[in-house]
């Protein structure tokens, strides 16, 4: 009887914490989910914009892209081993890419702080390497640029950032 009596709590022990992580994890998934739309639609779901770079060029950014989040997907494409990044800036009034290239080249590397970043800066990124960020883009004009100061073929030294060498690429948010 009183191996039977074992085997009983230990059922009633696992039923009960069976029902326990039951009754937590519905705790969690509804505070998680108060106040929420949990309904996923196209129209919600973030913009992916694959954008890479390439002979110290970004390619794929698009001249204009709609106002709300979107999800940038940046690669080092490079054929030599370089670090880039893909760092968001919003433009002033009157202010293009063209500025953005002619400060650093006056500047050097501190021209970035002249700028405001959107979000954070995507990250140091080595070639072959990627990542994704999302952001929330109000309208506006926007450029991206890269002040990594690396040489091309991982020369000795620093070089002039890589937005002075045009590695800069302007968009406008509807």
């Amino acid at each position: 009887m009183a191996g039977s009596q074992g085997v009983t709590r230990r059922r009633r022990s696992s039923i009960t914490v069976l029902v326990a992580v039951a009754a937590a994890l519905a705790l969690v998934s509804v505070s998680c989910s108060k106040g929420r739309d949990t309904t996923t639609t196209a129209a919600a779901a973030p913009k992916l914009i694959s954008i890479y770079v390439q002979k110290f060029r970004y390619h794929g950014v698009p001249s204009t892209i709609k106002s709300g989040y979107t999800q940038f997907w940046f690669q080092n494409k490079e054929s030599f081993p370089i670090t880039h990044e893909m760092i968001p800036i919003a433009l002033p009034a009157g202010k293009s890419a063209t500025d953005v290239q002619a400060l650093a080249k006056a500047d050097g590397p501190s021209s970035e702080d002249t700028w405001l970043h959107i979000g954070g800066d995507m990250g140091s990124v080595d070639t072959g390497a990627s990542i994704i960020e999302t952001l929330y883009l109000p309208p506006g004009n926007y450029a991206v640029a890269c002040w990594q100061t690396g040489k091309a073929n991982g020369q000795p030294g620093e070089g002039p950032p890589h937005a002075a060498l045009g590695m800069v690429a302007q968009f406008t948010v509807t």
